[in-house]
């Protein structure tokens, strides 16, 4: 092959390579009977916001570049019921919060770039706006912060027997029908649009696990085996230690009561770290999990009035601390027996 020949090869392959970065840009194509409503990439998009002025209440969805590239949600403060099911529960108010995204978050933002619409209804009167739920009396926005500048969004619940809620660009007064999940994921931000995975990967990725309990190390190893996993101890790894597995399940499976904000310091007070476990695979690290109590009980010799011990939880994948439910309770006294 000559040089021309290489060249022209070259040439052909890096325009391959611009086409499908485009294409991944500006998300996939249009399907039969779609209408774009915002033609926008994904590195044009910084910011989408929803606002209730019914509620009232908001959610931000943004890229972060912390630990990789994620969406993250803002939270507006949340009203909370506590005390027990079935009993009188006074309300409390969750503060604003910034806390990692889910993979519906991360979803949700990317139907943004492009916007598209099942259909295009065209510019309404007055009056059909106002019974579609789009007049300036009833007001749900969504608002995208963009490179060149903001778009911003009236939006409607679907009416009795419909499915896809209505838009209205603010820009031009045009009016479309989207899908359902542009208004029912930012309603259900709270629950749906958090990540409450304290881990991205999956057990079988790592081959060691190191745990740290005050003085106390002792490192494990992971092995395949039919059916899972086996967990030994380093000193020995021809023999499994069934009662580390055990223990290290509930570890790797632990799952939050509530899922605090970045830099929030939990109600109980700062937690001070008592268990750390950390994942490792050929010599680097895979990701860890730290288990902390509030720094008062922690220091405390006695037992809490109500005989349960406040737990939190933070890791690779957490901008904030995890609140644990009280089946967690018992982990670091079942460690205390493993470490011996």
């Amino acid at each position: 092959m000559t040089n021309r020949q290489l060249a022209t090869q070259a040439t052909l392959a890096l325009l391959g390579l611009a086409a499908a970065y485009l294409t991944w840009q500006r998300g996939s194509a249009l399907e039969p009977g779609e209408v774009l409503v915002v033609d926008i990439g994904r590195g044009e998009l910084a910011r989408v916001r929803f606002d209730d002025q019914e509620k009232p209440t908001w959610v931000e969805l943004s890229m972060a570049n912390e630990s990789g590239a994620f969406v993250s949600v803002e939270l507006a403060p949340q009203d909370k019921a506590g005390g027990l099911p079935g009993k009188d529960q006074a309300m409390t108010r969750s503060p604003q919060r910034l806390v990692r995204g889910s993979e519906a978050a991360t979803t949700l933002f990317r139907s943004f770039t492009p916007l598209r619409a099942s259909r295009a209804l065209g510019v309404l009167d007055a009056r059909k706006l106002a019974d579609l739920g789009l007049d300036a009396a009833k007001k749900k926005r969504i608002t995208l912060t963009l490179q060149g500048g903001v778009r911003s969004f009236a939006i409607a619940p679907a009416p009795p027997g419909g499915s896809e809620p209505y838009l209205r660009d603010e820009s031009n007064g045009q009016v479309y029908l989207v899908a359902r999940s542009l208004l029912s994921d930012f309603q259900a931000a709270a629950s749906l649009l958090v990540e409450r995975r304290l881990h991205a990967f999956k057990m079988e990725e790592s081959d060691h696990i190191l745990v740290d309990h005050g003085p106390k190390r002792k490192d494990f190893v992971v092995t395949r085996a039919e059916g899972g996993i086996r967990i030994a101890a380093a000193a020995s790894p021809d023999q499994p230690d069934a009662t580390a597995k055990t223990w290290h399940d509930r570890v790797f499976s632990l799952w939050p009561l509530e899922v605090l904000g970045k830099d929030e310091v939990p109600a109980e007070g700062a937690p001070q770290i008592d268990v750390r476990v950390e994942y490792r695979t050929h010599g680097r690290s895979l990701g860890f999990v730290e288990i902390a109590r509030p720094a008062a009980l922690a220091s405390s010799k006695e037992r809490p009035k109500d005989g349960k011990d406040t737990l939190f939880a933070r890791s690779e994948q957490t901008l904030g601390w995890f609140k644990l439910s009280m089946d967690a309770q018992t982990l670091a006294g079942d460690l205390d027996r493993l470490l011996r």
